[in-house]
């Protein structure tokens, strides 16, 4: 069942007059030996090294880690995101994807399920261990085609949870069929600021269609918790999907919150930190 942000309970946007989650009201002492910070890094996928952020949280030891997948083709990039999780003791790898905004390689969606799958394992290496990030602590929060990424990545057992923000099922969604001009054309901008063309995008995911089952990918999430945002952007059927696949499959069911706003969340940017913050500190407390 598809909650409303205001009806959420636990993970409802504070009423006026009551205070933010510490994580976005206010930073954290800082720490002089083990301070907080920002890390350039590449993770090796396929060959090529692509670029990527590492928001390191402050504090001594090892810290729970998030591994942040943008959408298509990364206009909306969730930084503000990563910086509250950051403040909230989390470590946040943010990357890019082969072929898209300058990174090396060439972009496909298969290419961006892949690379995911790889940037899991560079945060499970030594050079991530450097970091103080703990491998048996990694969740998956994903935008849109990020959050088909997310999905795909349900395959990997040692993955702690998931987050969905507006879900997008590429291997429907990309279909060329039957899309209007207007819509092939909304397209090509998109892919525009990648290295592939709409036709060639189009042929990755018919060639994956199967492969890519959306319910049964979604039902290899089960038994790990996961959070399903969604909003009126029209992809909340999918995002629907996934709760209803993963109760099929056992559960335990998903938490599912909407929120009543665009594909980027513009207005809804604090309630969207707010409802991720407090569900990862209830789902996977700090130690």
């Amino acid at each position: 069942m598809r909650l409303l942000l205001f009806a959420a309970l636990s993970l409802a946007t504070p009423a006026v007059g009551q205070a933010l989650p510490a994580a976005l009201a206010a930073d954290p002492p800082r720490d002089a030996a083990h301070p907080a910070r920002l890390e350039q890094i590449r993770y090796p996928t396929d060959g090529v090294d692509v670029p990527a952020r590492l928001f390191v949280a402050s504090g001594a030891g090892v810290h729970p880690t998030v591994l942040l997948l943008h959408g298509f083709p990364g206009t909306e990039l969730n930084l503000d995101l990563a910086r509250v999780l950051q403040r909230a003791g989390w470590n946040v790898l943010a990357i890019h994807y082969r072929g898209v905004w300058g990174a090396p390689g060439s972009f496909s969606f298969s290419h961006t399920v892949a690379d995911a799958h790889a940037a899991l394992a560079w945060l499970r290496s030594p050079a991530a261990a450097a970091y103080g990030v703990d491998p048996k602590r990694i969740v998956a929060v994903g935008h849109s085609m990020g959050g088909f990424d997310t999905v795909m990545l349900g395959d990997d057992r040692a993955l702690a949870g998931y987050v969905l923000i507006s879900a997008a099922n590429m291997a429907s969604s990309a279909q060329a069929a039957g899309w209007s001009a207007a819509k092939r054309a909304d397209f090509a901008d998109e892919a525009s600021y990648t290295n592939a063309s709409v036709d060639q995008l189009a042929a990755d995911a018919q060639a994956h269609a199967a492969e890519w089952n959306w319910a049964k990918r979604a039902a290899m999430m089960a038994g790990r918790p996961v959070l399903v945002l969604t909003s009126d952007d029209g992809l909340a059927a999918d995002g629907d999907a996934v709760v209803a696949a993963i109760r099929k499959a056992g559960g335990p069911g998903a938490t599912a919150v909407h929120m009543t706003t665009d594909h980027s969340y513009n207005d809804h940017r604090v309630a969207l930190a707010t409802t991720i913050a407090q569900w990862l500190s209830a789902s996977l407390p700090q130690r």
